[in-house]
């Protein structure tokens, strides 16, 4: 539940606003962030975990050390624990207390792990008289009010590239690697009421915790008595069931129903206890429930439903991780979501048959093409090859599904006339300099978007894109680009950093979206036959450089492409070249 509250307020940003409505989902202003290369709410700053917290590598002691008794956390402790530590597995060490001052831990410090579970993250509640090894790595924030928000920061990180390096898992954490992380600042007030909720389940999680452990110990205490015959069916017995039902009682389908099951159990118990063991019983079980939630047994359905939700959690986590966009998650996430929602199977339960099934289904019911339904291929292997990898499933499904043959299709470029049509329906410097930067850089969309002001090289004519796969790359832009975007950027009043902004106050960051609704109608203003996009001024370019003799690898360099093959499906020969070719070498 607090993994899930963390979720929704910080990774989805759909924290309570003043209104107590999801700040995000709501329209709460988001800006973009260069540090994350994502976007955050406009209230939020990013700085590095360095500046929030210190850091200190634990304690080295030998066992013939002399001085006072101390608990010590271990790797074990960490390995074998979620999110809160218990005590009393901690090991005894004895050292002396001048060398020991030093590493003792405080109530708002934060536990990592550095080798065995690197950056594995936990929390001890109650460190009194409690050290740390010499594999861990205590963070103390600055400001406790950070705490529990930050506990659940480094959690995401667990397992991830922040303990990565050259692309390989690091065998162990350190201190640099830790400062270096960047890190999401809310308001002071989010962090506050973060924490009340917060708090209430640590101490309901601390208490669960101490209840199982103490029920186990009974039970563990009681089961060789019976099974010896030195307890009989008295008072031992009835706590022995009590315990029992405690700790088995999600197997049974009970509702919040205390009294109803303090029945069930007396009912049960009568035949073999006095009355006064009775009256015991019913004491000890209302003292046993006062504290505890009882939820009915989830359904087999809402079972599958939970497993599912996991492993697409899981799966999705870790594209996070390998770095793709937010649009490519969603693709992702929406493509896997319908087809678990219209095969009703658990994910690893899945044929082959029931993947060809439904994609005949989308295909013929929904008109789908051949490409839709060959990228919904691709999604569903990208899936079923990570359950496989991780040993979920034995053999991906995917696997006998073949590639959807496409049709071969030239697609249509913009001619000179179109571009020049195109060029006079323009009204606003902002639109021309877009499209003249467009067509003579090529550059996707999405790297247009993400440009700043301080990009742009004026002088070089070039300018830095982030593109796909978190890869910056320089592109270049011709004359008359130059003298477009140096006339726009004159008349910009705005303190945006974004080199493209919205035409009106308050002059927010041009989207994805904004720049495909603005060319589409700027292309059916000059009455042009096809559709106008983004993609069809990269898709020119390219056929423009190979019509005029531009190396192939050189317009692969280009076009950002990390294949060539990539770049051959943009390289458009145009047709009236081949024609010229063919009588001049063939006739």
């Amino acid at each position: 539940m607090a993994k899930q509250l963390y979720d929704y307020w910080f990774v989805q940003f759909d924290f309570p606003n003043e209104e107590g409505k999801p700040y995000k989902s709501s329209g709460g202003a988001m800006v973009w962030n260069d540090k994350l290369k994502r976007e955050i709410p406009s209230c939020f700053e990013v700085v590095n975990l360095g500046n929030l917290c210190d850091f200190r590598n634990g304690i080295n002691y030998s066992k013939d050390e002399t001085g006072n008794n101390y608990q010590i956390v271990n790797v074990r402790n960490i390995s074998s624990s979620r999110i809160l530590l218990d005590g009393e597995d901690f090991d005894v060490i004895t050292v002396p207390t001048s060398k020991a001052e030093n590493y003792v831990l405080k109530p708002d410090d934060i536990i990592i792990a550095r080798s065995g579970c690197p950056g594995s993250t936990r929390l001890l509640l109650s460190p009194a008289n409690t050290l740390f090894c010499g594999f861990i790595i205590c963070c103390s924030p600055n400001d406790s009010r950070m705490r529990n928000y930050l506990v659940y920061c480094l959690k995401q990180l667990e397992g991830t590239n922040a303990t990565t390096s050259g692309g390989s898992i690091l065998q162990n954490v350190s201190q640099d690697t830790l400062k270096g992380l960047h890190i999401i600042v809310p308001e002071k007030q989010i962090i506050d009421n973060f924490n009340k909720t917060i708090e209430l389940i640590f101490a309901r999680m601390l208490n669960c915790l101490k209840e199982s452990k103490a029920l186990t110990k009974q039970r563990d205490e009681l089961l060789p008595l019976l099974m010896n015959g030195q307890a009989s069916v008295n008072y031992h017995l009835s706590a022995l069931f009590l315990s029992s039902l405690i700790l088995y009682r999600d197997q049974y389908k009970f509702y919040d129903m205390k009294e109803t099951i303090i029945q069930t159990v007396l009912d049960g118990m009568r035949t073999v206890l006095t009355e006064n063991q009775l009256e015991m019983l019913t004491d000890m079980t209302r003292k046993a429930l006062s504290e505890c939630e009882i939820t009915p047994k989830a359904t087999e359905e809402e079972q599958r439903n939970k497993e599912n939700a996991e492993l697409l959690g899981a799966f999705i986590s870790s594209k996070k991780v390998e770095g793709c966009s937010d649009k490519t998650i969603n693709y992702y996430k929406s493509s896997i979501e319908k087809l678990i929602v219209t095969v009703k199977k658990n994910v690893c339960d899945i044929s082959t048959n029931d993947i060809r099934c439904y994609l005949a289904e989308q295909q013929e019911q929904r008109g789908l093409s051949k490409v839709t339904i060959d990228n919904l291929r691709r999604v569903y292997s990208s899936f079923f090859s990570w359950l496989e990898d991780e040993d979920y499933i034995t053999k991906s499904p995917v696997r006998r599904i073949h590639k959807v043959r496409t049709d071969a299709l030239v697609k249509e470029v913009l001619t000179d006339e179109n571009i020049e049509v195109l060029r006079d329906s323009c009204h606003e410097l902002r639109d021309i300099a877009m499209i003249d930067l467009l067509l003579s850089t090529g550059m996707r969309v999405g790297e247009l978007v993400r440009i700043n002001r301080e990009d742009i090289d004026l002088h070089e004519r070039q300018c830095v894109v982030f593109g796909k796969g978190n890869k910056e790359r320089e592109v270049y832009f011709n004359a008359r680009a130059k003298i477009h975007l140096k006339k726009y950027l004159e008349q910009r009043t705005d303190d945006n950093p974004a080199l493209f902004v919205s035409l009106k106050s308050p002059y927010n960051r041009l989207t994805i979206n904004g720049v495909e609704v603005r060319l589409r109608k700027l292309g059916a203003q000059a009455n042009i036959a096809t559709k106008v996009h983004p993609h069809k001024f990269r898709r020119t370019l390219a056929t423009m450089a190979i019509d005029k003799g531009m190396p192939i690898e050189q317009v692969q360099k280009m076009l950002g492409h990390v294949k060539i093959d990539t770049t051959m499906h943009y390289a458009m020969v145009n047709q009236a070249n081949v024609k010229i070719a063919h009588r001049k070498f063939i006739n």
